[in-house]
């Protein structure tokens, strides 16, 4: 039985296999059709932490794939777990009614204590600052369907990277790609962590980092917003600090390359103005189309469809 639990685990030969399976899947999305080939099996999404596109685009994967599901949005309040019951016994549990289980939690390494104790696959679906593998896998796919390729690229990544499981994944997942530089764009308090940074160095990427969001934009072939994360704050205080401090709107754009692409996981707040949602480098809603497809793939691959 495989899992799907760290950006760290999957190689170049699996994530360009994800990439293949994903363009066989995406018409299917973008004509909202459905297969039978997932017919019979269960996926559970197991939330214990906010979601909408993560939970929703899972759920449509399934159904797509001709799959059920059952779901739990709410686990803090409306499971067994307000009773004291572990992940481990929870997952004991769920894996007896469904044969998938998709996992969000608000804390870094709780996803692989949950796999512990099922007895079917199960897919990290954010595990707090962490990882978030498959976030990870569609934005590169998004990268790689509009530039034909990864290898060679400029990315910058913006806002708080100190707390983005997002762009942790996604850094984990370039590793497999040659030539690469990166350009890290953070306040004060929220860079990349150092490990991340370290890591990239050693795999020869050039990384640097800047404050200022104005020099970076024209040198890039990919700018990937993120936004504050109020949930990852002690105090409304410290997020107030940084709210705001970095937004990507029309002015920003006309100095950026003309085949760039921004992306952004979603939900934004303030930092990217709807004005640029026109703008047809804005890829952040091409980025929901794509995620379904490849969990699509995800999914068919652990359950051998």
């Amino acid at each position: 039985m495989n899992h799907l639990l760290s950006s760290r685990d999957i190689s170049k030969q699996e994530i360009l296999k994800f990439f293949k399976k994903a363009d066989k899947f995406l018409p299917i999305v973008l004509d909202k059709k459905k297969l039978k080939i997932a017919e019979g099996k269960i996926l559970a999404t197991l939330f214990y932490e906010p979601s909408t596109r993560t939970r929703f685009s899972f759920e449509t994967a399934m159904i797509r794939l001709g799959g059920a599901v059952i779901s739990n949005a709410d686990m803090n309040a409306t499971s067994s777990s307000k009773k004291g019951e572990t992940l481990y016994d929870t997952a004991k549990m769920v894996s007896t009614y469904a044969d998938i289980i998709a996992v969000r939690h608000p804390s870094a390494g709780s996803v692989e204590d949950f796999a512990s104790g099922s007895s079917v696959p199960v897919i990290n679906s954010g595990d707090g600052p962490g990882d978030h593998p498959t976030q990870g896998l569609l934005d590169l796919y998004t990268i790689h369907k509009n530039f034909g390729k990864i290898d060679g690229l400029t990315i910058a990544m913006v806002g708080d990277l100190k707390n983005s499981r997002v762009l942790h994944s996604q850094c984990e997942l370039l590793l497999n790609f040659k030539n690469l530089k990166f350009i890290f764009v953070a306040p004060k308090g929220l860079e990349m962590p150092e490990e991340i940074t370290k890591m990239l160095l050693k795999n020869k990427f050039a990384v640097s980092e800047m404050q200022d969001l104005k020099a970076a934009a024209p040198l890039v072939d990919v700018l990937s917003q993120t936004r504050i994360q109020k949930e990852r704050f002690g105090s409304e205080e410290e997020y107030k600090k940084y709210r705001g401090i970095y937004i990507v709107d029309s002015n920003l754009m006309k100095i950026c390359k003309k085949n760039m692409i921004l992306m952004h996981p979603l939900p934004r707040v303030d930092e990217i103005d709807v004005d640029v949602d026109s703008d047809s480098r804005a890829k952040y809603f091409e980025q929901v189309s794509n995620g379904v497809a490849v969990r699509m793939a995800i999914i068919a691959k652990l359950l051998d469809l």
